[in-house]
């Protein structure tokens, strides 16, 4: 019999296994993936659906559902598919009734689907949002609460809709908005299925201790353990004065101290605010040891092997002298958001299996990954210049002390200024901070990015703001979006002493301008889905069906419906062709940025069709309008924009980040640092790539694509053949349809995927064809796989 978790306890006194919708409140551990997976069963037994859909907000959280669905449900006769994100019609679904099927998906990727087959939504009779909360984190947001709001006029009235979620503080307002004044709410926030206790780093004498305080209560101290922190000699070069770790001001140091130090008694992860902290941290790893520092590395209690193998495969990614690959060899391994995402894959798999136990780590971890974690050692609890969120952050606390893996998790404060100057009435704010981050009850509620569209503009260190009317900031953008780049100069000369500068003015006004090109694409979307356009009482039933809506007072509920008409105005008169308005919904662009495209593709069409055949010379042909519309900062700055368009050729030809970064080494090119310049690390390579063109570029080719397809210009499918091929290939760095094939099957690794093609002497082969070959030759894939780590043999054998 299977283990009873939190969560089936939870749902059997709800109505939500009998078909009620629902926002159900879980803290982590508490088994989220396992209600989903209870929800989904009773609605198959009932023969209430067959097609249930997931929609998770992360690509690592999708694979991890994924992969455990494939589990739970294995041996019976139901499917489990994840979705790629590549913006294309990819994908089958089962046309029979009969057959049982579970989708798992990003928002991206499943507005992408809806917009291109919506009578899809009729099919669901299940739909499951994992962290819901997440409507208003960064540009996905937006995203997440208008295909909310798409989806609830297109499912089945009968549909069943649950939302999960880490605590918040309004999920009645919340659920009401989603499902109804029938809505069920089933909250599991007092549920504590493993044991936590919560110390703090104290640094008075000449031995530091971990002071041990009540979870609830921490003003409340329970006990303490002495003697824990001590500083230990380095070795010193030549002409150096004493060297010591850790320096006891510094509470990275004294968080990566006491992970040395606790490690063996069970799996450490090390908490940054920030993911150049989190390399950063790596780098002072290797150079202690290198100084022959008194600890034992934590490779002497990780498997030999897997530890081996993980550094083969960092070495083949980033190379081997990159920070992260030597510290791998420490048995320290880095987990962040520049960390490429097959090596995030396989060090998750080797940290559940408890054959390495030791990673530094941003907020990438919370994100649904679900790893068994003894000690969890906070450096900081910013990201960036703003404070962690509560509920985040108890997201991130649950992995201490995982159910199921351990019986009790400790979270540490490492920095001993929060504990030490917890009275001091100048330094008592991070006291207060920490307090605050301590109680669930303080838990933030889940707002509406979509609202942030009337929020004033701010100084960059957020102590000022600037009120400027929403609607006026709407007409310059209908006028022209020249006018910004004015209005960026005119508030930074004028407000400079608030340090209101040009390059936060920007970027606030380009994530106001994202607003109004969801909405402008979300309702472009809906203009022609019926049998008549949207008329004005349609177009306020669509703003009045936003979360922001539902949240707002009177006076922003009357300024979202003026943004809706006024938006909708723009588009009837610009966008008089309704073949053409739906062209546009489906970029998943707004009307400026479809029009440009659209405008540069009629000049270069001739081009793109006699390029057609190759890839390689469409890359060299799109590339102006991909380093125009590609955002990611760390893209835009790079000082040598052509050494740019040179590497992305090699990076779609395979080319490791290695070999990327030593390219624009040798380019001399430089990320631009306000008037300075800073030499590129790794990271930033794949910030760059995995990141930015990767994402970004996908996006641009496949709304290309669109516009072609609208205007009729490839009449035999050849171009738009090869801008798909081209599309994967941006994607995932790849060089040949075999090699983006093996990626898609779950070896999610550019190395890998190179090596297994060389051994399987793989290039054209499709998905089929390349799946019989893994089947036909498994002695030589197992061969090859040995070098790799273990992650990957547990895909193959899944793909058996």
């Amino acid at each position: 019999m299977r283990e009873l978790w939190p969560a089936q306890h939870l749902l059997g006194r709800s109505g939500v296994l009998r078909g009620r919708s629902a926002v159900v409140q879980m803290p982590t551990s508490a088994g989220k993936t396992r209600a989903a997976e209870l929800i989904i069963r009773s609605a198959f037994l009932a023969d209430r659906t067959s097609f249930a859909v997931i929609i998770a907000p992360f690509r690592a959280l999708c694979h991890e559902i994924k992969n455990s669905f494939a589990a739970a449900f294995r041996g019976e006769p139901v499917t489990v598919d994840e979705l790629t994100d590549v913006p294309q019609m990819d994908f089958l679904f089962e046309d029979e009734e009969e057959t049982r099927q579970i989708l798992v998906v990003t928002p991206e990727k499943f507005v992408y689907v809806l917009r291109h087959a919506p009578e899809l939504a009729q099919r669901i009779g299940v739909l499951i949002f994992d962290e819901g909360h997440q409507f208003d984190s960064g540009t996905r947001g937006i995203t997440y609460e208008l295909l909310l709001t798409s989806l609830k006029s297109m499912v089945r009235v009968d549909a069943q809709k649950v939302l999960i979620s880490a605590v918040i503080s309004n999920a009645e307002a919340v659920g009401e908005w989603l499902n109804g004044t029938d809505s069920e709410i089933v909250s599991g926030i007092t549920l504590s299925p493993t044991f936590r206790t919560v110390a703090f780093a104290s640094w008075l004498d000449t031995l530091g201790r971990l002071e041990f305080v009540a979870p609830g209560e921490p003003d409340t101290q329970e006990f303490y353990v002495p003697r824990v922190v001590e500083q230990l000699p380095l070795l010193r070069l030549p002409r150096e004065k004493e060297r010591l770790f850790p320096e006891r001001t510094d509470g990275k140091d004294v968080a990566l101290f006491l992970g040395l130090k606790l490690v063996k008694n069970g799996a450490v992860a090390i908490f940054c605010g920030r993911k150049d902290t989190a390399a950063n941290l790596c780098g002072r790893a290797v150079g202690i040891f290198e100084r022959n520092v008194e600890l034992a590395p934590p490779s002497s209690m990780s498997d030999p092997d897997e530890t081996a193998r993980l550094v083969y495969l960092l070495a083949a990614n980033v190379g081997p002298n990159a920070f992260s690959t030597r510290s791998a060899g420490l048995g320290i391994f880095s987990h962040h958001g520049n960390t490429p995402h097959g090596i995030r894959l396989a060090v998750e798999h080797a940290m559940r299996e408890g054959t390495i136990r030791f990673v530094i780590c941003t907020s990438t971890l919370a994100q649904g990954v679900n790893l068994p974690i003894r000690y969890l050692i906070v450096t900081s609890v910013y990201q960036g210049v703003e404070r962690i969120k509560v509920r985040d952050f108890h997201n991130l606390i649950g992995r201490a002390g995982r159910a199921g893996m351990h019986t009790e998790g400790s979270i540490l404060f490492a920095d001993p200024n929060v504990y030490d100057k917890r009275y001091d009435l100048d330094e008592r704010w991070r006291w207060r901070q920490v307090k605050e981050l301590l109680d669930p009850g303080k838990s933030e509620p889940c707002i509406s990015t979509l609202l942030s569209f009337f929020d004033p503009f701010k100084s960059d260190d957020a102590k000022y703001t600037l009120q400027l009317d929403a609607m006026d900031f709407l007409r310059r953008y209908l006028q022209s979006q020249d006018a910004f780049s004015e209005l960026a100069q005119s508030v930074s000369t004028a407000h400079a002493d608030k340090k209101f500068t040009r390059q936060g003015m920007d970027k606030q006004i380009a994530w106001k301008l994202n607003i109004i090109g969801a909405i402008e694409s979300f309702l472009m979307s809906h203009w022609d889905a019926g049998e008549i356009p949207l008329s004005t009482d349609a177009i306020l039933a669509l703003a009045r069906g936003t979360l922001a809506y539902h949240l707002a007072g009177d006076d922003d509920k009357a300024r979202i419906e003026s943004l809706f008409t006024t938006i909708a105005e723009n588009i009837e008169s610009k966008i008089v062709d309704p073949e053409r308005r739906r062209s546009f919904g489906k970029t998943l662009y707004g009307i400026f940025t479809s029009e440009e495209i659209e405008a540069w593709l009629t000049s270069h069409i001739e081009v793109l069709l006699a390029a057609a055949p190759a890839p390689t010379m469409l890359l060299e042909f799109i590339w102006p309008l991909l380093s125009k519309y590609i955002p990611n900062e760390t893209f835009q700055k790079c000082s040598k924009p052509d050494a740019l368009r040179v590497a992305a050729q090699a990076w779609i030809s395979g080319r490791s980040y290695a070999d990327l970064f030593q390219m624009l080494r040798a380019a001399e090119a430089q990320l631009i640092w306000g008037t300075k310049f800073r030499d590129y690390t790794i990271e930033h390579i794949v910030e760059i790539f995995e990141n930015g063109l990767s994402y970004d570029g996908a996006l641009l080719i496949g709304a290309i694509t669109e516009l072609i397809g609208f205007a009729g210009s490839d009449p035999d499918g050849q171009l738009i053949e090869m801008l798909g091929l081209l599309q994967k290939m941006l994607k995932y760095g790849l060089p040949t349809p075999a090699a983006i094939a093996l990626y898609e099957l779950g070896f999610a690794d550019r190395a890998v995927v190179s090596e297994l093609c060389t051994t399987l002497g793989l290039v054209d082969e499709h998905r089929g064809e390349v799946r019989e070959r893994l089947r036909d030759d498994p002695d030589a894939v197992r061969a090859t796989l040995q070098k790799f780590p273990s992650y990957f043999t547990h895909i193959f054998d899944q793909a058996l």
